[in-house]
C-alpha cells in the first residue's frame, strides 16, 4: 500500500479561479481536536470546515479547517457567519448544520499547489437560523433506552 507521498502522478480535480461557481454547502465537518500550527507551535482547538458539492464538478471541495470561534475578527465569521447568516453578529451561538444544503455561490484563488475559497455568497437570501440562548444548557438528544418486556 502506497503512502500519499509515494504515490505518482496524483492530482487533484481543479476549480475555474476568478469566477463564481454555483453549488450546495453539502456538510459540515467538525474536530474536537484539530491540530493547528501557529509560530512553529502546535495547538490542538476545536475546528470547523466546510464541504461544498460545485456544479460541473465531480469531486466534493472543501474549505480549509479553521478554529471554532465565531467573534467578529475570526475567519470563520468574516468569511462564512456574516455571508450567509441573516442578522449575523460576532459570537452568536447557532447550530451550523442548519448551513446544510444551501445554495450557494463560491469564488477560488489558486494558492501555491492549493485552491482555497476566496469568497462565498448565498444563492438568494441568506440563511435564517434559530440562535442559541447562552444561557441555556445545551443537552444532547440521547433516546431513552426502554426494557423490551
Amino acid at each position: 500500500m502506497a503512502v500519499p507521498s509515494q504515490r505518482k502522478g496524483f492530482s487533484y480535480e481543479r476549480v475555474a479561479v476568478g469566477e463564481f461557481i454555483a453549488g450546495i454547502i453539502d456538510d459540515i465537518q467538525y474536530d474536537s481536536e484539530h491540530k493547528f500550527q501557529f509560530k512553529g507551535e502546535i495547538q490542538e482547538k476545536e475546528a470547523i470546515r466546510f464541504v461544498f458539492l460545485l456544479g460541473g464538478y465531480t469531486y466534493k471541495k472543501y474549505s480549509r479547517w479553521m478554529t471554532f470561534n465565531t467573534g467578529g475578527k475570526s475567519n470563520l465569521f468574516k468569511k462564512y457567519v456574516s455571508k450567509l447568516v441573516a442578522n449575523a453578529r460576532p459570537d452568536m451561538l447557532f447550530d451550523f448544520d442548519e448551513l446544510k444544503n444551501l445554495p450557494v455561490k463560491t469564488l477560488w484563488e489558486n494558492q501555491g499547489d492549493f485552491q482555497n475559497l476566496e469568497s462565498i455568497l448565498p444563492m438568494g437570501e441568506k440563511q435564517v437560523v434559530k440562535e442559541i440562548d447562552p444561557g441555556s444548557e445545551i443537552k444532547p438528544q440521547v433516546e431513552e433506552w426502554k426494557e423490551p418486556f
